[in-house]
């Protein structure tokens, strides 16, 4: 994520941004998928996987859920929700801080639990409930003192107390109007809601379908570049910096291309000149978000959406970190506030009082998930029962 944030700095342009995140990454991720399934095939065919052959990544293969052969389409719709999330979050989160970003999207888990009991019929303990009220605290305390003291003056911006700023790839502060932080800010969290939603269905597909993960994996990244070519008609819509006729489309894609490149397009663009080239970043991005991208699906068919998300917040706890360094994060690279840095504490113990229970899953048949959350419910039974015995044994002792 800070290199993801380090590129959409350097991209400032929402309108480069747009293309990035909805034409060029898209396709590209496929490349990187490609690189390392295609090993992971042959590898589980030489230990002596016999399904897993050259033609293991095809539509309906049927040894790629133990429910047979599954549509695609299914799978695609994984990243329907993922796709829209990046769309909306593209050009906003060159407009925000690394640390607001993070926090912003620990909010995902209230509207996933929600979800989660609505269509998969998953009930929470207390502790559960606990942990959503940290997130949201955790929230507040980060927005707390901007949305109190909000001081933009050249002090304030320096010490990160201004709502309407954000710091961008040249290393200086960058005031917003109202109207145009409040847009960026709005995108953000609307971005959360199809992000939530796609993360539900992906529980209740790998889970009720027993779907192989590394498939489902490979289907979701492919029908991503339609869901983002469907995307188009969203950079015609006037925003702050944005003002793209539908005739010069194919001429901002141009630009974008060259932008990542390192090269300046347009004056007002220097920005595309770092160096090295936001196209290091990216590739580097690229590396570790596919390998993101299959350990939290396969978390989400073992586990559950909503505890996958909740132990995103240590990873996001992290970038944080990452991104007060500036080798890591370039000229964007901006110091924790102490407001910041309890938000990041409340983040962390949300994590670790959701983890003190298991969460109660509706029984679906085939469910991983479902299996594996009730192994605590089942042993925590089955110690109730002995300790009963006990008392009652020795009661008759007695």
């Amino acid at each position: 994520r800070v290199f993801m944030k380090r590129v959409s700095n350097s991209m400032r342009n929402p309108t480069y941004n747009l293309m990035l995140w909805n034409i060029i990454w898209p396709v590209t991720t496929q490349f990187f998928n490609l690189a390392w399934m295609l090993p992971y095939v042959q590898l589980m065919r030489m230990a002596g996987h016999k399904g897993y052959t050259n033609k293991f990544l095809l539509p309906g293969n049927p040894i790629a859920s133990s429910t047979g052969a599954i549509p695609v389409i299914q799978l695609g719709l994984f990243s329907l929700g993922d796709q829209l999330c990046t769309c909306l979050q593209g050009p906003a989160g060159a407009f925000m801080s690394q640390t607001m970003m993070t926090v912003l999207s620990n909010t995902l888990i209230i509207f996933q639990a929600a979800l989660s009991a609505l269509f998969l019929g998953t009930r929470y303990r207390q502790v559960h409930y606990a942990s959503i009220v940290l997130i949201v605290m955790s929230v507040l305390v980060d927005l707390g003192e901007k949305l109190s003291d909000n001081d933009c003056s050249a002090h304030g911006l320096q010490k990160n107390r201004c709502l309407y700023a954000y710091k961008g790839a040249d290393g200086e502060y960058h005031m917003l109007s109202s109207a145009a932080a409040l847009l960026w800010y709005s995108l953000f969290l609307l971005s959360i809601l199809p992000l939530a939603a796609s993360s539900v269905y992906k529980q209740y597909i790998l889970q009720g379908r027993d779907v192989e993960v590394v498939y489902a994996n490979w289907w979701s990244g492919v029908f991503q570049v339609p869901w983002g070519l469907l995307c188009v008609p969203l950079f015609w819509i006037r925003l702050p910096g944005q003002d793209l006729p539908p005739g010069q489309t194919f001429r901002a894609l141009i630009d974008a291309c060259s932008c990542i490149l390192g090269y300046i397009p347009h004056p007002g663009d220097e920005t595309c000149a770092s160096s090295p080239s936001p196209l290091f970043w990216y590739v580097l991005y690229l590396s570790f978000n596919v390998a993101w991208v299959v350990l939290r699906l396969w978390l989400t068919k073992y586990l559950s959406a909503v505890w996958t998300t909740t132990g995103t917040v240590l990873c996001l706890d992290l970038t944080n970190v990452f991104g007060m360094i500036p080798f890591l994060a370039g000229g964007g690279a901006q110091l924790m506030t102490l407001n910041d840095v309890f938000a990041t504490i409340l983040a962390s113990v949300a994590l670790w009082v959701y983890s003190m229970e298991s969460e109660i899953q509706a029984d679906r048949k085939g469910s991983g998930a479902g299996q594996l959350n009730n192994v605590v419910d089942d042993d925590s039974a089955a110690e109730e029962s002995q300790m009963l015995g006990d008392v009652v044994q020795e009661r008759s002792q007695r």
